[in-house]
């Protein structure tokens, strides 16, 4: 519309010029199109102005906070509570109330929503990290939940910036009332977890150090057993080491060690443990004819448990290398 009358304007201004040329002969007809030229100019400002109220108007909307949307101390209380749960490395244990059993009355406006989401957060919060101080949780299962826990509180301290953006003014002590318990909460969480990693470190280099034992002690089942519990976090290649250690007499347990975690032999790279060894005895001068036969029949076979193409090359250029091993042994026994 202001574009078209500005258009108009000009078009006036060019008309007024043609008509000065002649302005003896038609100065009636300019009067008019001057009255129509400031008729035009007045309803300009005009539209102006009320446009300029509109976009005002608008953005005071925007910018305005939600109707009716009320924090109570009440429930900022219940959510520091709740974040205190986590209070000293085995709090958390306690189960955290129920979704369902609010303490509060819930309402129904958008910041009611929000401290809700906030509890629900918590809560989870508090759920993953007493199933993180589980024996049973893999590394791998640990890693994760730590990752998610970050996130979790990452997330809810941006809920409470877009809260605090969508609240009036003086609501602004309980926003940072919630906002200093999250801190808090990130801050005992990580203290608490860098606890229970040192925990979870000395229990497994235990149940290590026992799986050694049983295997040196000819205890295989027991050894196997242990291991599998281990979750895989215990590898082939630095067990190898743990047992051996220059012993030649640890070849046959180690052997039938890995004989009997054969058909996961996939899951925990048994073969890396053969092959590591191997390495080990070879280089200590421990490879007579009984020893290179032991290891020699632990991989006949063994491909077959495996999938990995690469895993299965490993073995069959293993157990090539024990039969020349062996052929040449009984030749040099022969020939003494």
């Amino acid at each position: 519309m202001k574009k078209i009358l500005i258009i108009v304007i000009k078009m006036i201004k060019m008309i007024s010029k043609i008509i000065m040329l002649n302005r003896y002969h038609n100065f009636q007809c300019y009067k008019q199109l001057r009255i129509y030229k400031w008729i035009i100019v007045l309803m300009l400002i005009a539209n102006s102005s009320i446009s300029e109220r509109d976009k005002i108007r608008v953005r005071r909307q925007f910018f305005a906070p939600l109707e009716e949307c009320a924090i109570t101390p009440a429930e900022v209380d219940e959510i520091v509570q709740l974040t205190k749960l986590i209070e000293g490395h085995r709090a958390s244990r306690k189960r955290p109330a129920g979704r369902g059993n609010a303490q509060t009355p819930e309402g129904t406006d958008e910041c009611s929503r929000y401290l809700r989401q906030l509890k629900g957060s918590i809560q989870d919060v508090l759920t993953r990290y007493g199933t993180m101080q589980q024996s049973s949780v893999s590394q791998s299962q640990y890693e994760l939940m730590k990752a998610q826990q970050e996130s979790e509180i990452a997330n809810m301290l941006r809920r409470v910036d877009n809260l605090e953006r969508e609240t009036e003014q003086r609501f602004r002590a309980e926003i940072e009332r919630l906002r200093n318990s999250l801190q808090e909460l990130r801050r005992r969480l990580n203290e608490n977890l860098r606890l229970l990693e040192q925990e979870r470190l000395a229990g497994l280099r235990a149940q290590e150090a026992l799986c050694v034992s049983y295997i040196q002690g000819g205890n295989v089942n027991e050894a196997v057993r242990i291991y599998r519990g281990l979750n895989g976090s215990y590898d082939a290649i630095r067990l190898t080491n743990d047992t051996y250690q220059g012993d030649a007499d640890m070849v046959k347990p180690l052997v039938e060690f890995f004989a009997a975690l054969q058909e996961d032999a996939q899951l925990y790279g048994t073969i890396s443990g053969l092959e590591e060894l191997h390495r080990q005895t070879e280089r200590n001068n421990q490879l007579d004819r009984e020893r290179s036969r032991t290891i020699f029949h632990s991989l006949v076979g063994l491909e077959s448990f495996y999938t990995e193409p690469n895993d299965i090359n490993r073995v069959q250029h293993s157990t090539t290398l024990y039969s020349k091993l062996r052929q040449a042994l009984l030749a040099s026994s022969s020939i003494l």
